[in-house]
């Protein structure tokens, strides 16, 4: 057998997944050989969990954020290396252990090498199924692509990007937001709004604003229940297949059947008013009521999964349009502490939330308009509205190359358009030979796979389905 090379591009929670699954297949020997290829800061860890700020908090307790098949490996590793086993650790701390396992397979493995670069471009030659990765002075061929480099780049709703005292992306956050000054406004209000202003008035700053369109936060966290699906499976949703597509209908009757068989009201899935204040108070007083619904939900993940990519293109507009929120609401939520923490600066009048943002004028500052034609200013605002998901709107430098050498095409919902096995669809040499992605960059065809564990079982699939055809 000729020896395959493997480029894995990103080394975060999907890369290193990969690797882990590579090196526990009895199939994986020194036939192949693996190249990792990351910044020097994030090998090993991944955007998301770069050294930043200790009080950024991984918003899934520990015992559920493990990369191994041993289900308290995380918390073993916390304990072996004498952390404080906390439910709710930091996301550096969260990194380290990423970095730990991926070090782990590398030193053990001597097929498996790092490579501390950027990776700037990739080419194809269609004729002999070979990649040509390049990275900054350097040029390397492979015979296999796995793309799992994370989220794409910041959005920029205002335009704001380039502007004096607007901050596009604010991470790391300790070293980006350490000595803003003035008057501080944060665009957004999901989790990297929360990581901006937590850091901001743990750190001195006696005011922060939140700006946003809705006001809405994440839900918070309740009681545990474990739990399975009755109704919502997948099985009662196929005998209603018809021409390979399932109706929105009837996969939102059956998820309403699995509401009542759990005692759950609906209406808890509506229960957000906009106003943060309302809405954090509501679920730390009914942890039963919104612990049911969040757990039920987490326990139909896989189920959400499959059944999303069998709605039509109209049915999944629809879908996104109407019920998604309500979902995403509940399947993300922060830990109960930073909820209490969040109110108790409410309280104090140190943070503040505006919604129905309109428009930003520039001129010695920033000029906030609204929906009701009223204007406030600030001296700084912070962007932390988070990744785009059109990949034409992206300007990382790779995908920038990807596009437009039509090796990716958009996939009209969000990340690039990619086959069942998760390999590229090209719109220029159609499936794509070993080259597959997971991960951000395949949001608008896998659903709600954003989370470890999520991200930990499809891995596995995309390095069984190699290893079966090569």
């Amino acid at each position: 057998m000729a020896k395959k090379r493997i480029a894995i591009i990103g080394t975060g929670v999907a890369g290193t997944s990969l690797v882990k699954f590579f090196v526990s297949d009895e199939r994986f020997n020194e036939n192949y050989e693996i190249d990792l290829y990351d910044g020097k800061k994030t090998m090993g860890r991944g955007y998301a969990y770069q050294h930043d700020d200790e009080n950024l908090i991984v918003n899934l307790p520990a015992e559920l954020m493990s990369l191994t098949s041993d289900q308290g490996d995380y918390i073993k590793w916390l304990e072996s290396n004498k952390y404080e086993a906390e439910s709710y650790t930091s996301r550096s701390l969260y990194g380290e252990y990423i970095h730990s396992t991926l070090m782990n397979f590398v030193h053990r493995h001597q097929n498996i090498n790092t490579v501390e670069s950027f990776v700037e471009d990739i080419s194809f030659e269609n004729d002999e199924n070979i990649y040509t990765v390049y990275t900054d002075g350097a040029v390397s061929k492979y015979d296999a692509i796995f793309l799992t480099n994370g989220e794409m780049s910041y959005s920029d709703p205002y335009e704001l990007k380039g502007e004096k005292n607007f901050i596009y992306n604010p991470y790391p956050i300790e070293d980006v937001l350490k000595n803003v000054k003035g008057r501080i406004g944060i665009i957004g209000s999901g989790l990297s709004a929360i990581d901006c202003f937590r850091y901001l008035l743990k750190n001195g700053h006696s005011k922060v604003t939140v700006l946003s369109r809705s006001g809405e936060l994440p839900s918070v966290r309740g009681t545990y229940y474990d739990l399975s699906g009755e109704y919502f499976s997948i099985e009662h949703a196929m005998s209603d297949k018809n021409q390979d597509l399932i109706p929105l209908d009837r996969i939102v009757d059956l998820f309403r059947k699995e509401l009542r068989a759990h005692g759950i009201q609906e209406e808890l899935l509506t229960r957000k008013t906009d106003r943060p204040e309302i809405d954090l108070k509501f679920d730390l007083e009914h942890p039963d009521e919104v612990g049911k619904i969040q757990y039920l939900i987490t326990s139909l993940e896989d189920t959400f999964k499959v059944l999303y990519k069998y709605l039509s293109r109209k049915d999944k507009t629809r879908f996104m349009e109407e019920y998604h929120e309500l979902i995403q609401s509940n399947h993300s939520p922060m830990p109960p502490h930073g909820a209490k923490q969040i109110l108790e600066w409410i309280d104090k009048g140190r943070l503040e939330f505006l919604d129905d943002m309109e428009s930003v004028e520039v001129n010695d500052e920033f000029l906030v308009g609204f929906e009701d034609k009223n204007q406030k200013p600030f001296d700084v605002l912070i962007n932390a509205t988070g990744p785009v998901s059109d990949i034409r709107k992206d300007n990382t430098l790779l995908i920038k190359n990807l596009y437009n050498r039509m090796l990716v095409e958009p996939d009209e919902f969000g990340g690039l358009l990619i086959d069942k096995y998760h390999r590229v669809i090209s719109p220029r040499y159609g499936t794509m030979h070993n080259f597959y992605t997971i991960g951000a960059l395949t949001v608008g065809s896998d659903y709600l796979i954003k989370g470890v564990t999520m991200l930990s079982t499809e891995t596995y699939h995309l390095v069984n389905h190699f290893l079966t055809r090569n």
